[in-house]
């Protein structure tokens, strides 16, 4: 199935479900944690969803069985996958082997030589006995036996200076022990082997992010390092990430971060409580601002976090949601997932004075177990940016470039 047609396929199973739902796009986003823009885009085929969690939901909304939902998600993981592989064959392949000037077959030939091949080339080496070091043997291989050949014969010269080489070499060794002896730079001893260290058990709940939520759906800024004519048109939101991670662009003066947590099993698991972590601050990066717009859709659904990095600090307080302009009261902690009941935050990290690393640690505790996890961007803490004073660039879509902009006033 090539890409273009298993995206279009996945999007008219989706319009399917929209079309039987008789809901509107804005109603139906709202209800699985999008906007309706973005909604709008994953059925029409102009994107693939960046993970499985909304059409799932919307899947369960729409009353489809385990068994559609299943053909769902492989139709899904095929266009995504394919998304993907034409992501990475646009990438700028690696000079693999660089710095080796040696072909094929160098490394074997300089182990076959053998330690003493340098000392070989060293001046006076001829005079030792031409071209062949003393001693010298070739091997002659009769099926899985080896057999050295019988050495050559000594030249009058090496036999004459043999016995002054025996001296040297009785020297050396002597000199090399005394330095042991007396403090000198040894042969460390190799350490013991250590037991292996049993890893924790994983929680009973999974977890995947997404720090390229932007507000509701259209809104968004990032500090990018490079001229403006050298910086693409903006991305839709679902194509954000290999879009900044092209620019090395960083978030600038908020990240948004979605967070889809789901048990493994029936049995429900507390979320207790959400904790914030500053890693690393620094100035605000430099670069300048390009701000994103695609048209804005349905307002986002609750459990949303607001986070100020620029405290010493910082913590995850939750804040009102919007629907339709009718604000949602706040749902604070503690939290509880299943298998069938999935949860999804949205922390939003906000820095005005500092270049932030940071990471979220949630605290878990079911069937008897309790720990805390770290969320974080892959293995990497999120980075967020204020950007005091930096240039604002708006893209025309009309002349098809970047120009320069107001900023917006704080509110």
């Amino acid at each position: 199935m090539g890409e273009e047609l298993a995206r279009e396929v996945l999007a008219g199973r989706l319009r399917e479900l929209r079309d039987g739902s008789g809901r509107t796009y804005a109603s139906l986003a709202r209800r699985i944690g999008v906007s309706g823009s973005t909604l709008h885009r994953y059925c029409t085929g102009q994107t693939v969803p960046a993970e499985f969690a909304p059409v799932e939901r919307l899947a369960r909304l729409c009353g489809r069985t385990v068994e559609e939902r299943q053909a769902l998600h492989r139709l899904w993981l095929r266009a995504d996958a394919e998304r993907l592989e034409r992501q990475e064959a646009g990438a700028v392949p690696g000079a693999e082997g660089a710095g080796s000037a040696a072909g094929p077959g160098a490394e074997e030939t300089s182990s076959a030589a053998g330690p003493g091949a340098e000392a070989l080339g060293a001046p006076g080496a001829e005079a030792l006995g031409g071209s062949g070091a003393p001693g010298a043997t070739s091997v002659h291989r009769d099926g899985d036996r080896s057999t050295p050949a019988p050495p050559a014969p000594r030249s009058p010269v090496v036999r004459r200076w043999a016995p002054v080489l025996a001296v040297c070499a009785a020297v050396a060794a002597l000199a090399t022990g005394l330095i042991a002896d007396f403090g000198g730079p040894a042969r460390p001893d190799r350490p013991e082997r250590q037991p292996p260290v049993a890893r924790p058990a994983a929680p009973p709940f999974t977890w995947t992010t997404d720090d390229h939520v932007w507000r509701y759906g259209c809104g968004h800024e990032y500090l990018v390092a490079r001229p403006p004519g050298a910086v693409p048109p903006p991305p839709a939101e679902a194509d954000a990430e290999p879009w900044a991670q092209a620019l090395g662009a960083v978030h600038a003066g908020e990240t948004g971060v979605r967070i889809t947590l789901q048990g493994t099993g029936e049995r429900a698991v507390v979320l207790e409580a959400l904790r914030i972590r500053v890693v690393a601050r620094r100035g605000p990066a430099e670069g300048r601002v390009h701000r994103m717009s695609s048209g804005c859709g349905g307002a986002l659904t609750p459990r949303m976090f607001d986070v100020d990095l620029d405290a010493e600090r910082p913590v995850a307080r939750s804040v009102p949601g919007n629907d339709t302009g009718e604000p949602i009261a706040p749902v604070s902690f503690p939290y509880r997932v299943s298998a069938a009941d999935p949860e999804v935050f949205l922390v939003t990290g906000r820095a005005a004075r500092c270049d932030c690393d940071w990471v979220a640690e949630l605290r878990w505790s079911g069937g008897g177990r309790s720990g805390t996890v770290r969320i974080d961007d892959g293995g990497r803490p999120f980075r967020t940016s204020g950007a005091p004073g930096r240039p604002v660039h708006d893209y025309d879509y009309g002349a098809r470039r970047w120009g320069a902009a107001e900023p917006e006033e704080a509110g």
